[in-house]
């Protein structure tokens, strides 16, 4: 008799590098302490967090990375004199970067978590993209992915190079989250980006056909 091949288990967040990094623009003159005290503020949990003078990175289970960067953005924005805040947030899961994660053979991907985030109370205007970064079938994971957000509560549109979405904070955050996952359970290294724009005294379109 053939012996049987061994289990797989599913692999932590350490090992698939589970993360973000996102960076906070106050639209005030007192930039710094809204940055610096909403970081304060915000509760990180169990997860690792490190701020340099680029970006903040924090790594750890998919659903609390999300929910801290939607607290830190949430502070921000009610810290702000301006009411006016920008986001930039990349989230990486499987990182074959310059500080790599541990990805062995004896691990399958995770199934993704359920990213129902309580409302921010913040309505707020995303540009969405998603990188999966591996296999021959990207175009249309990401075709894919653009159909299923619609099925989240937020507004869907369809801009130059991205997807715009509009809604609360934390549903924006929840629903590019989840996509994100999902993706991930068949695609090991996949990466999404959003630029969030909070109070914005711009919500109409600027600029030249």
């Amino acid at each position: 008799m053939s012996p049987q091949p061994a289990a797989l288990r599913q692999a932590s967040p350490t090992e698939l590098g589970v993360g973000a990094r996102f960076s906070v623009h106050p639209m005030t003159d007192d930039f710094v302490s809204v940055i610096l005290g909403a970081l304060d503020d915000a509760d990180p949990g169990g997860l690792t967090v490190q701020t340099d003078d680029v970006t903040t990175w924090v790594a750890g289970d998919d659903r609390e990375v999300v929910a801290y960067v939607v607290e830190v953005l949430r502070l921000a924005a009610r810290r702000t004199p301006t009411g006016h805040v920008v986001g930039s947030v990349l989230l990486s899961r499987g990182c074959p970067g310059s500080v790599t994660c541990d990805i062995g053979t004896d691990v399958s991907l995770p199934p993704a978590a359920t990213f129902d985030l309580p409302a921010a109370g913040v309505p707020v205007g995303a540009h969405w993209a998603l990188y999966p970064l591996g296999g021959d079938e990207h175009l249309a994971a990401i075709e894919t992915a653009i159909d299923r957000i619609a099925d989240f509560d937020v507004e869907v549109g369809r801009e130059h190079f991205v997807t715009r979405l509009d809604g609360d904070l934390a549903a924006v955050l929840g629903a590019v989250a989840t996509v994100w996952a999902t993706l991930g359970e068949r695609v090991q290294h996949v990466t999404t980006h959003l630029t969030v724009s909070i109070g914005s005294p711009s919500r109409r379109v600027v600029g030249t056909e």
